[in-house]
């Protein structure tokens, strides 16, 4: 029998982030890790602040000494020196080298937040992730990337335009809760990027299988597949993902490009062979 893997994990109902993102860990980069282990350190956190909570009604009270000790105490922060780097990406390195990115802090957040009944939830502002903790009007908005501090629409509106230059006003639906799979689809977003900058191929390629675990009717991540192993100098590879591409969506904006680009390269490569 196989192990339990990522595309196990995700067709549970509903879906366990954290436990999803170690599986991820796993089999992009850890082979050897274990799940139980690393969810036994998160409740460790939880198990360490739930003293300090008060009666479950003051839930923005509660919040806010969760992020005090993650993000004060426990020191948990945002690695702004090497905001690239994959581990920022993996919860299990986030949790050990206390160091990650918004989505990732998130992450971890939400999930301690979730054994001591503190309604938090993941936000992915455009260029941002942030928590939010409550459903009415008066949620509480958290920033785990910096320090936790706690954040105002108008704070909210300068990180959108810090992030991607946006400067329009700030749409209320960006901070509707976003699933739990949207945010692992983010997470490996970050580490395909992370991967193609490095040029390490077969881990980019690994992401991008995992990618098309939550979004099969996705045909660019075929395209990407393809231009990797194109890079990889593995053309017959090459050649079968930019083909079911290119019949996936044979008007493509860049299936011109294909065609008398990439294309006529891996022909002569197939010629030869």
């Amino acid at each position: 029998m196989k192990p339990w893997s990522f595309a196990n994990e995700i067709r549970q109902q509903p879906l366990h982030l954290a436990r999803a993102a170690l599986y991820l860990a796993r089999d992009i980069a850890y082979p050897e890790l274990d799940v139980d282990w690393y969810l036994e350190l998160i409740h460790g956190l939880a198990t360490a602040v739930y003293p300090r909570l008060i009666s479950p009604a003051f839930i923005h009270t509660n919040a806010i000494t969760l992020s005090q000790f993650l993000f004060g105490e426990r020191g948990y922060r945002g690695n702004a020196a090497a905001y690239g780097d994959p581990r920022n990406s993996f919860l299990n390195d986030v949790v050990e080298r206390r160091l990650g990115i918004p989505i990732t802090l998130s992450v971890l957040y939400t999930d301690v937040a979730r054994r001591l009944d503190i309604p938090a939830y993941g936000v992915g502002l455009p260029g941002h992730f942030i928590v939010a903790v409550g459903h009415d009007e008066a949620k509480l908005l958290l920033d785990p990337f910096h320090n936790g501090r706690q954040l105002t629409l108008p704070d909210c509106a300068r990180l959108v335009q810090y992030a991607t230059g946006y400067n329009g006003p700030f749409l209320p639906e960006w901070l509707a809760p976003t699933p739990a799979s949207d945010i692992l689809v983010r997470i490996l977003n970050n580490l395909r990027i992370a991967y193609l900058k490095q040029e390490s191929w077969g881990k980019a390629t690994a992401v991008l299988h995992h990618l098309i675990l939550l979004q099969p009717d996705t045909p660019e991540h075929l395209r990407d597949l393809g231009l990797i192993h194109y890079e990889n100098n593995t053309p017959h590879l090459a050649a079968h993902y930019l083909n079911a591409y290119l019949q996936r969506v044979p008007d493509a904006p860049d299936a011109d490009a294909i065609r008398h680009g990439v294309r006529p390269a891996l022909d002569r490569w197939a010629r030869g062979n």
